[in-house]
């Protein structure tokens, strides 16, 4: 008995293109929305905190990350990361902000951990909506 299997390699390479945009697509995002909604938990007093941020997403070795950190520095005094970490009384202006909805619709009110706790609270989130993307893709959408 003979069996003869043709491997399309063109079709395959089309896929895995597809595949790995669509996933640097998907991480971001979850990193845009992760962006949003820490801006909208950030507490307020002057505004400078909710723009602080910055993102990047970078595709190594097929792994694609997301990174997102906040930072004022004021002298040798990191006023984003004492904002995140810190216990404190809100301020009047904190108190009148809504807070975040993140991705999954959990809100998320304005104060301390305004990063940690929308990323901690949508990594489930975040993760079926990178599966959803992926198979999108493998269903030819």
């Amino acid at each position: 008995m003979k069996i003869q299997v043709k491997i399309y390699d063109q079709v395959l390479k089309r896929m895995e293109k597809d595949i790995r945009n669509r996933l640097k697509q998907a991480v971001h995002d979850c990193a845009d929305d992760l962006v949003r909604t820490s801006s909208e938990t950030a507490p307020h007093d002057k505004g400078v905190l909710d723009t602080s941020y910055a993102k990047e997403v970078t595709v190594v070795s097929g792994t694609v990350t997301a990174t997102v950190d906040y930072s004022i520095k004021e002298g040798n005094f990191n006023y984003a990361s004492a904002m995140h970490e810190m216990n404190y009384r809100l301020g009047p202006k904190s108190l009148a902000k809504p807070g975040g909805y993140g991705m999954s619709g959990k809100h998320y009110p304005v104060g301390n951990k305004f990063l940690t706790r929308p990323l901690e609270g949508e990594t489930q989130t975040y993760k079926q909506h990178v599966e959803r993307e992926l198979q999108k893709v493998l269903k030819g959408a």
